[in-house]
C-alpha cells in the first residue's frame, strides 16, 4: 500500500475520527432496526407485499424532501441540523420500542414511524456527507469519502448480527431499545464538536434556485449522472435484502439467526471489497470494471434464487456483497471528489434520491412480485434485469474507465471536473 492510500490514517483526526466512530454505532442501531422491522412485519402479515410496502414508506420521503434537505444542508449549520436530526430519530425509535414492547403495536404504527425516520435521515444524510471536508485535511477528503462508504458495509455486517442475536434475547422491543440508545453517542459527539467554516455561496439564492443549481450540476455532469442510473438498475432489483425473511423462515429454514447470518455474509463480502478497493487505489480500466461487476453481480442474484443449501446460499451472499461493494466504492467516492463544497449538500441529496429512494420505492413492485411468484423467482427475475441494465458501447466503456483515475487523482474537486476531460462524455452518454 502506498503512503497515499492508507485511508485509516483520516481517523486520527479527532474531529473526523470520533464522528466516523460515532455514526458507525448508530448506523449499526439502523441496520439492527431494519432488520427487526423486517422480521416483525413478516411475522404479523406473513405478506411479501407488505413486507416490500416498508421499504416504499421509507423511499417516499426521500423523494419528497430530499432536494429540500439538500439545499437545507447548504444554507445552515450542518452540525445543529444534524442534531437535530439525530435527535428526532432518538424519539423515533423510542415510540416503536414503547409499542412494541406494550403490546399496542400495529403494522400501520411500523409504516408511519418508518416514514417519519426516512423523512428525517432525507435532511439528515445531506449534511452529514457535506459536513465531511469542514473535518479533515483536503489531502485526507479522499480516504474520508471512502470510509464513509466503509462505514455503512461495515454497520450492514454487524446490523443484522446483533439484529439475530437481539431478537432472539431481548426480542423485538429490547432491538429497537438499542436503536434508540445508539443515537446518543453522535449527538454528544456532534454537542461537543468544533468545525472550520464552510464555504458561503458568492450570492444568495432562493431555495428555487437552489434547487435547480443542483439539478443543473448534476444534469450537466454526464459522469455524475451515468453512476446514479447505473447504481439505481443495480438497486431497483436487488431483491435479495428485501426478500431474506421469507428465505429464512420459508425456503431455507433457518428462523432470526438465519436471517441475521444472510443479511450479514453480503456485508463480509462488502467489507473485503471495499477495503481491497481502498487499498489498491483506483483501477486504471475503472469503467470496464464497472460494467462487468455489474453483470456478475446479477447472475449472482440468480445463483441465490435457485438455491436450496443454506451455507451455499451463504457463499453466494457473500460475493454478491463483494461485487457490490467494488462497485459502490468507486462511484461514491468519484461523485463526492468531482463536487464543489459549496454543492456538496445538493448533490448528495439527488444521490440519497437516486440509490437510496427510487430503489426503496421498488421495493413495492418487487413485493408484488414476490407474491405473485414467491421470494424465489423475484430475486431471480431482479438478478435477469440486472445483468443487462448497463450495457454502453465498448469505446464509451474505455474513454469513461480510463477518465476516472484522472479524477481520483485531483485533491480539488472542482479543479478535477475541468481537467480530467469528463465533460467530453456527455455526447457519448447521451
Amino acid at each position: 500500500m502506498s503512503p497515499h492510500n492508507r485511508p485509516w490514517k483520516v481517523l486520527a483526526e479527532k474531529n473526523f475520527g470520533l464522528f466516523w466512530v460515532s455514526l458507525l454505532v448508530s448506523s449499526i442501531g439502523n441496520q439492527l432496526s431494519h432488520a427487526a422491522i423486517g422480521w416483525q412485519i413478516y411475522e404479523l402479515t406473513s405478506s411479501p407485499l407488505q413486507l416490500g410496502l416498508t421499504g416504499v414508506f421509507r423511499a417516499l420521503p426521500v423523494v419528497v424532501f430530499s432536494l429540500f434537505g439538500g439545499v437545507l444542508a447548504d444554507r445552515v449549520d450542518r452540525r445543529r441540523l444534524l442534531i437535530f436530526t439525530q435527535s428526532v430519530a432518538t424519539m423515533l425509535a423510542l415510540l416503536l420500542a414503547v409499542l412494541t414492547h406494550t403490546g399496542l403495536v400495529r403494522v400501520w404504527h411500523i409504516y408511519a414511524i418508518t416514514f417519519l425516520t426516512g423523512a428525517a435521515t432525507t435532511f439528515d444524510l445531506p449534511a452529514r456527507t457535506a459536513l465531511i471536508p469542514s473535518l479533515v485535511a483536503r489531502e485526507n477528503l479522499s480516504n474520508a469519502f471512502a470510509l464513509n462508504v466503509t462505514l455503512r458495509q461495515t454497520a450492514t455486517l454487524i446490523g443484522p448480527f446483533f439484529a439475530g442475536v437481539l431478537i432472539a434475547r431481548l426480542g423485538l422491543s429490547g432491538s429497537y431499545f438499542v436503536n434508540a440508545a445508539s443515537y446518543l453517542g453522535v449527538i454528544a459527539c456532534l454537542i461537543a464538536m468544533r468545525v472550520r467554516a464552510a464555504e458561503t455561496p458568492a450570492k444568495k439564492e432562493s431555495s428555487w434556485q437552489a434547487m435547480k443549481g443542483g439539478l443543473g450540476f448534476v444534469g450537466g455532469n454526464s459522469v455524475i449522472l451515468g453512476l446514479l442510473v447505473m447504481d439505481t438498475c443495480v438497486n431497483v432489483f436487488s431483491a435479495h435484502r428485501l426478500m431474506a425473511p421469507g428465505f429464512a423462515r420459508d425456503i431455507l429454514n433457518v428462523g432470526p439467526q438465519g436471517l441475521s447470518a444472510l443479511l450479514g455474509a453480503p456485508a463480509i463480502g462488502a467489507l473485503l471489497g471495499s477495503s481491497i478497493i481502498i487499498a489498491i487505489g483506483t483501477p486504471k480500466k475503472s469503467g470496464q470494471l464497472l460494467l462487468w461487476v455489474t453483470a456478475l453481480y446479477g447472475l449472482l442474484l440468480c445463483a441465490f434464487a435457485v438455491s436450496r443449501n443454506f451455507a451455499l446460499s451463504l457463499v453466494i451472499c457473500f460475493f454478491i456483497g463483494a461485487l457490490d461493494s467494488v462497485g459502490e466504492t468507486l462511484r461514491v467516492t468519484l461523485i463526492q471528489l468531482i463536487t464543489p463544497d459549496a454543492m456538496r449538500g445538493r448533490v448528495q441529496s439527488l444521490v440519497h434520491i437516486f440509490v437510496f429512494g427510487f430503489p426503496l420505492l421498488g421495493q413495492g413492485p418487487m413485493g408484488a412480485l414476490g407474491s405473485a411468484m414467491g421470494a424465489a423467482g423475484a430475486v431471480f427475475v431482479g438478478g435477469c434485469s440486472v445483468s443487462p441494465s448497463w450495457p454502453p458501447p465498448r469505446s464509451r466503456c474505455r474513454r469513461f474507465g480510463n477518465s476516472i483515475p484522472q479524477v481520483v487523482s485531483n485533491q480539488t474537486p472542482s479543479a478535477s471536473y475541468r481537467q480530467s476531460g469528463i465533460s467530453d462524455l456527455a455526447t457519448d452518454n447521451r
